[in-house]
């Protein structure tokens, strides 16, 4: 499988969606950053002064009063919901709560407050995270410990980080979807100009890009439109030169002709090595002929002169008769073709003399001619007994004067237009012509022609 380089649309969009991804992940990791350093520097702040002003009220507790009396005032702490109190003193640990004890106690907190320093640090107790704080009293007789529970801080971050990665995503998506619109817009005028350009070369000559007011857009389609009008003065000029010359060949042409005719019924009379050059000099002529008619052919379908003729034609019987007038066997395949179409039976016969005579040069002549109905096509087939096209030169061959390497190998004088003609009178009819391989062996010709809606006259 080949790969092929994204289209500059899709590039714009991945490069505008990219880049806002890679903006509201690092908008979203500092803000929530700072977020999380404020938020937890707030709470720590708030637990320290909590927690000082519960020391100040055991401060002034301890001295005058015995253990019970610390551990009623103890228990009447204004602690916040969820939070513990520890109490040293007197060789006695007493909590606020049952079940906790200086085993709760980080060892690096009780040893800095043990030795006389306020301590503050995050520990996990029981699975829940935790901010302890250390104080000492009476002089580092006593010792005040307070645990403050992160959990709706942490549940505060935990919803923060959700919300700055959904609006990552959508930012992201929203920059994709206006990258994807963006580029739209900028290659609006480039489609344009290319839908103009396909219609231009499928016939249209006459079509221009509109004048724009965009001053960076005009240029553009100012050049555009100066250069299909130079290309158009030329292939005009072109085939006007064409279809003058062949018009002046053909009076001196027939006057060649009709010398060639008598040397023909002179031809017994004439010396031996006459008779070579007269034989030489009509096959010429005659060659010359053909030429001179299909460049007429030609010049017509190009300006518009040579319009379709269209009548119900029996295509059936159109191949039948032409495959009787020509020697050698050649089969003939038919499926669901009853009754006949509208088209123009004159252009159907010239394209199908075409396929056969180039058969019959070059490749052995035809083997089989079917013809198909389906699907509102008309679809019919030349296969030959030659050695068939090379796929690189499918294409070439329907070009004007284009001798492929049969031609070369068989050393036929073909004037290479046949395949041009019959390619311009399908592509008048509306249809397309291929060439394909064959099952047997050879090349397979293939002209789909449209069907026409009309229904055929009683």
């Amino acid at each position: 499988m080949t790969w092929r380089p994204a289209g500059v649309r899709t590039r714009t969009t991945i490069a505008v969606a990219v880049a806002a991804f890679v903006v509201s992940t690092l908008m979203a990791l500092l803000t929530f950053q700072l977020t999380r350093a404020y938020l937890t520097a707030q709470r720590d702040r708030l637990a320290t002064r909590q927690a000082y002003l519960n020391a100040r009220l055991l401060q002034d507790v301890l001295p005058g009063g015995d253990a019970e009396t610390a551990a009623s005032t103890l228990g009447a702490l204004s602690l916040e919901r969820g939070s513990q109190a520890l109490l040293y003193t007197d060789d006695r640990w007493l909590g606020s709560s049952v079940g906790l004890s200086e085993e709760a106690v980080p060892p690096e907190v009780l040893e800095w407050t043990t030795s006389g320093r306020f301590t503050r640090q995050r520990v996990e107790i029981a699975g829940t995270p935790q901010v302890v704080v250390g104080i000492p009293l009476l002089d580092g007789r006593a010792e005040y410990f307070e645990f403050f529970p992160l959990l709706e801080l942490q549940r505060t971050l935990r919803t923060m980080s959700i919300s700055l990665t959904a609006s990552a995503i959508i930012t992201t998506i929203a920059g994709a979807a206006f990258g994807a619109s963006l580029s739209h817009r900028v290659l609006r005028p480039l489609a344009a100009t290319s839908s103009v350009a396909r219609r231009i070369a499928g016939g249209e000559t006459e079509l221009r890009l509109p004048r724009t007011a965009d001053r960076q857009l005009a240029p553009l389609y100012e050049s555009f439109n100066d250069m299909v009008d130079a290309l158009a003065e030329r292939v005009e000029r072109e085939r006007r030169f064409a279809a003058d010359v062949s018009h002046e060949l053909r009076t001196p042409l027939t006057a060649l002709l009709s010398a060639a005719s008598i040397l023909e019924r002179q031809h017994d009379s004439l010396p031996e090595r006459a008779q070579l050059a007269a034989e030489i000099m009509s096959n010429q002529l005659e060659h010359f002929r053909g030429l001179v008619l299909d460049l007429l052919d030609m010049s017509r379908m190009e300006s518009g002169a040579d319009v379709a003729q269209l009548d119900w034609v029996d295509i059936r019987h159109m191949v039948e008769r032409l495959l009787a007038a020509r020697s050698g066997a050649t089969a003939l395949d038919v499926a669901g073709c009853d009754g006949p179409i509208l088209t123009d039976g004159r252009r159907i016969e010239r394209v199908l003399t075409n396929l056969l005579d180039n058969a019959d040069r070059y490749a052995g002549g035809a083997v089989r001619v079917a013809i198909r109905r389906c699907a509102g096509l008309t679809v019919l087939t030349v296969d030959d007994a030659g050695p068939g096209v090379d796929p690189a030169e499918r294409q070439a061959i329907f070009e004007r004067l284009h001798r492929g390497d049969a031609a070369r190998a068989t050393g036929e004088s073909g004037n290479g237009l046949g395949l041009a003609l019959a390619a311009e009178h399908v592509r008048l009819l509306g249809g397309t012509i291929i060439v394909d391989g064959s099952p047997e062996s050879g090349a397979r010709f293939i002209v789909r022609l449209p069907d026409r809606v009309e229904e055929p006259p009683c």
